[in-house]
């Protein structure tokens, strides 16, 4: 029952951080191809391991107690292999895939790959720790993973579609550099084993807010190369036209006249004006996200338990068929409102953004 518990409280959090970065995206990625990301995040775990070892020895020498050897340990032991191979993950597997068409889907993908890695290292962790360790690592170690992840993956989808090679190499090596100096910096002051270790606590806060603005931005690009909220549908003679050489003039819905290219198709017009600023989450909007995680993890953490209570084999008496069915009711209420909670927040209270 431990190993069920401990596994899931290992696994729950970088779940409900995949479906809030998932949840977001307008055009969702194929889930298979999301879960072969993950799951190829997981499996760098095993070349890692290996790589980390070598580049540390190469350090060695400059280990002599204090920062130097929190540095050596948090770069070269982690920061470096661990980024490097989420790195190629995006480079090698997703990036020539034709679902990868939008700049956004780079946040998307550099997420799962990263959440993969940390769910796999979670449960290293978490076996090692407890449960302790599965609530600190829930609210530190896996969000850091996560939003490095989002910001490499924001600037390798700004690499994927650039139209020139100079630029596309040189966002594909900032987004690896960064996701290496901030992890590394956030590793570091850990590993110091001072006081300074609460340091990465205000490096955590960067990711996340940095992460977040870079996912918001690609979302109202997003949303603007879809012409969110301005797109016209029916047929001919639907609205008014008159060409101006090779542009014309479409008056509809009192919108006033707007140009549009002359190519548009009879059943289907794209207004060029700008689509209205990306809405912002309101304080409740968090909270409801917030509570309904925390539900969620605990109820996962309570499935786990009444699993392993109903099948795995006990010393004392079985349980009764209808305590059984007592212990399914009492989770499954709370799951429903958590999981209610948790989709709510998902899709708002909004407040619309400054201009």
């Amino acid at each position: 029952m431990s190993a069920l518990v401990l596994g899931g409280s290992a696994i729950i959090p970088s779940l409900l951080l995949l479906w809030y970065i998932y949840a977001g995206d307008r055009n969702p990625e194929p889930r298979g191809l999301l879960l072969k990301t993950f799951l190829l995040g997981a499996a760098i775990c095993a070349p890692v391991v290996p790589v980390a070892t070598w580049l540390e020895s190469l350090g060695g020498g400059w280990e002599g107690g204090g920062w130097s050897t929190a540095l050596v340990q948090a770069f070269l032991g982690a920061a470096i292999p661990e980024e490097l191979f989420k790195y190629l993950v995006l480079r090698r597997y997703v990036w020539s895939k034709p679902a990868f068409d939008e700049p956004l889907d780079g946040v998307v993908y550099g997420a799962t790959a990263s959440l993969g890695f940390a769910t796999l290292e979670n449960i290293l962790y978490v076996g090692d720790g407890g449960v302790g360790v599965a609530v600190l690592r829930a609210l530190t170690a896996v969000p850091e993973h996560a939003f490095t992840g989002v910001i490499m993956g924001a600037f390798l989808g700004r690499a994927r579609f650039a139209t020139d090679t100079a630029r596309s190499v040189g966002l594909r090596v900032a987004g690896l550099g960064w996701a290496i100096l901030l992890h590394g910096t956030y590793d570091t002051f850990l590993m110091t084993h001072t006081a300074f270790a609460l340091l990465a606590l205000p490096v955590l806060l960067l990711e996340v807010g940095w992460g977040r603005g870079l996912y918001k931005k690609l979302q109202a690009e997003q949303l603007q190369a879809a012409g969110a909220g301005v797109v016209v549908t029916g047929q001919l003679g639907v609205v008014e036209q008159t060409w101006e050489s090779e542009r014309a003039q479409v008056v509809a819905d009192g919108l006033g006249p707007i140009e549009v290219p002359t190519e548009w198709r009879a059943t289907h017009v794209r207004l060029t004006s700008p689509p209205p600023p990306t809405p912002q989450r309101t304080f409740w909007s968090w909270l409801k996200l917030g509570l309904g995680a925390a539900g969620l993890t605990v109820c996962g953490l309570g499935w786990l338990i009444i699993s392993a209570l109903l099948w795995l084999p006990t010393d004392g008496e079985p349980l009764t068929t209808g305590v059984k069915v007592i212990l399914v009711l009492l989770c499954t209420a709370p799951t429903a409102l958590f999981l209610w909670l948790f989709h709510s927040g998902l899709r708002g209270p909004f407040e619309p953004a400054r201009v």
